[in-house]
């Protein structure tokens, strides 16, 4: 088990006119609209968007080389007139850039980091490395509502904790909340880490492995077989590390399912097997995963979680 425990550093809150980067470190966003799009949502939150110059380069399945890539990615971290970083889009590819950035220049010039899907290898790469506190929440190209873009706004502009979220009332007006579904109730708390499952189980065994010791860990992912993330829960779970968390909420997994697979358990039951085994307290349902339900939560933060109401609470913000 990777122990990393640098002193968690806070960036500060964004504020009306601060400049904003959008970055693609993973895969190449489908069309410059989208590019045109996201610069237009930073400035609805009255910030200055600077364009990498490299978001819209293609190289395989990736927004440029490695090198153009980190180019983009560098820059503005070392930029201190840049106040935060967005990412665009996900796909695949961030996790080829971690061992060329800077992690303690990152302690020193802290800033706001924003993105999910395949970006996650990122975002807890800056956390165990450098104590950055990043945040989970929706690449710009799937902010599609109100509710997210609000959700979004307010994790990274102001410096109080985060309102509650939870799995029975989140949501806007034009979809159902879910009902929460707790293999094992109970309340724990701790430090608030998570994202995508594929992401996250591909950096164990790396120097960027986050630490799972006495966290509440929170998982997602989105266009995935049901077989192959039951094995990336196996991984957490053989591994050792999945005993070592406090709690595990359960995100969306949106367009996942047993697909060509022959197996017609559901994802509560594959999943809920191990938690169930380690007498976890754990619940499915939260809105943390790629849909329009999307809550941008802060990495890093002390919270506590309510399996059985499925209600993740934050016991301070994510900005100072």
């Amino acid at each position: 088990m990777v122990s990393h425990n640098p002193p968690v550093v806070k960036p500060p809150a964004l504020k009306p006119g601060d400049r904003a980067a959008l970055v693609c470190p993973a895969s190449r966003p489908e069309s410059p609209a989208v590019v045109n799009y996201c610069a237009r949502l930073l400035e609805e939150m009255s910030l200055r968007p600077v364009v990498g110059k490299h978001v819209l380069r293609v190289h395989g399945y990736m927004a440029g080389t490695d090198e153009e890539r980190l180019e983009d990615l560098l820059s503005f971290l070392q930029d201190d007139s840049i106040a935060a970083i967005f990412c665009v889009t996900g796909g695949f590819g961030s996790m080829r850039l971690l061992p060329h950035v800077d992690y303690g220049s990152v302690a020193s010039q802290p800033k706001i980091v924003v993105g999910c899907d395949d970006n996650t290898a990122l975002l807890l790469a800056l956390n165990a490395m450098s104590g950055l506190v990043t945040f989970y929440g929706p690449n710009l190209d799937q902010v599609k509502t109100k509710h997210s873009f609000e959700r979004l706004k307010t994790a990274v502009t102001d410096a109080r904790p985060p309102s509650p979220v939870s799995a029975a009332t989140e949501g806007d007006d034009d979809v159902l909340p879910a009902a929460p579904y707790a293999p094992v109730p109970g309340r724990v708390q701790g430090k608030l880490i998570g994202g995508n499952m594929s992401a996250l189980v591909s950096l164990l065994g790396t120097p960027y492995q986050p630490d799972l010791q006495d966290a509440v860990l929170f998982l997602e992912d989105i266009n995935e077989r049901n077989d192959i993330l039951e094995r990336w829960l196996t991984t957490l779970y053989v591994s050792g590390e999945l005993a070592t968390v406090r709690g595990v909420a359960f995100g969306e997994f949106v367009n996942c399912g047993p697909k060509s697979s022959y197996n017609t358990l559901s994802l509560e039951d594959l999943l809920g097997e191990r938690v169930k085994r380690l007498a976890i307290p754990s619940c499915f349902g939260l809105p943390l995963g790629q849909s329009s339900r999307m809550a941008t939560v802060p990495i890093g933060v002390n919270v506590s979680f309510d399996a059985a109401r499925g209600v993740l609470e934050f016991a301070e913000a994510g900005v100072s």
